[in-house]
């Protein structure tokens, strides 16, 4: 199954369910009131700045959403989105995915991204032409750094001074990787 056939429909993963979300308005204004009650920790998931609007919400989720290189999915559990999961980068060419994700601060926490990353590897690997999976996060994004070494992932690398908080302070991200022939194990 191609990624594109995966856009718009509902994936159930034990007590969750994984579907894009809608660029509409009104999830628009959900994502954004989310990113607004918590925007000292979803910086962590959104290094250039947050969203200033709903209305900019909505462009940035419809241009993304449209976009070739991604295909995230809202994170639901009884109807609620509690974030979102999967490819923030998709690069055929060289057989690569980045996995992104992020989750509203009461979902935090309960291992919910834990139990969907397996699902979206497999997604992945699925994909012929795809032989690694890439993940990086903030050096002092303690909770994506456990995530990535509890499922496998073998730190690559740290890129000091990568980027900038929008405060001005420098930043050093981690890489890690996963490869289909570590995955099959």
């Amino acid at each position: 199954m191609d990624f594109e056939d995966l856009k718009n429909k509902k994936i159930k993963v034990g007590e969750f369910v994984l579907m894009t979300v809608p660029a509409t308005i009104e999830y628009a204004r959900d994502i954004f009131k989310i990113m607004q009650s918590d925007s000292k920790n979803m910086i962590f998931w959104m290094p250039d700045g947050l969203f200033a609007s709903p209305e900019q919400t909505l462009v940035g989720y419809y241009n993304r959403n449209n976009s070739a290189r991604c295909m995230l999915f809202g994170i639901f559990k009884d109807g609620k989105l509690l974030g979102e999961i999967g490819f923030s980068g998709i690069a055929k060419k060289s057989g690569k995915v980045e996995i992104g994700y992020w989750l509203r601060k009461s979902a935090r926490g309960h291992g919910i991204i834990n139990k969907l990353l397996p699902r979206i590897e497999k997604m992945a690997f699925e994909q012929d032409w795809c032989h690694k999976i890439q993940l990086h996060c903030d050096a002092k994004n303690i909770a994506s750094k456990t995530i990535a070494e509890k499922n496998g992932y073998v730190l690559e690398g740290v890129i000091r001074q990568d980027g900038k908080w929008p405060n001005g302070l420098l930043r050093d991200k981690l890489y890690f990787g996963k490869l289909k022939s570590e995955w099959k194990k």
